[in-house]
C-alpha cells in the first residue's frame, strides 16, 4: 500500500514537470497502463478530469 502511495506521489509529480506517460513508465520502470492507473487515482482524488487540472490543483495544494 505504502508502496503503491509512492509510486502513485512520484507519478504526480513526473507529470507536473510535463512529461508524457511513456516517459514516465520509463523512469518508474513500470508499463504506461500502470501509470494510467495510477493518474485515474489521482484524477479521482483530486476530483479532477484533466492533467491540467489535476497538476494546477497539485500546486496549489502544496502536494508537488
Amino acid at each position: 500500500k505504502l508502496q503503491e502511495f509512492m509510486v502513485t506521489m512520484k507519478s504526480l509529480q513526473l507529470l507536473s514537470k510535463g512529461n508524457s506517460f511513456k516517459m514516465i513508465a520509463a523512469e518508474l520502470g513500470i508499463s504506461i497502463d500502470t501509470v494510467r492507473t495510477h493518474i485515474k487515482r489521482i484524477y479521482d482524488k483530486l476530483h479532477v478530469r484533466s492533467q491540467i487540472e489535476a497538476v494546477s490543483k497539485a500546486i496549489n495544494e502544496k502536494l508537488v
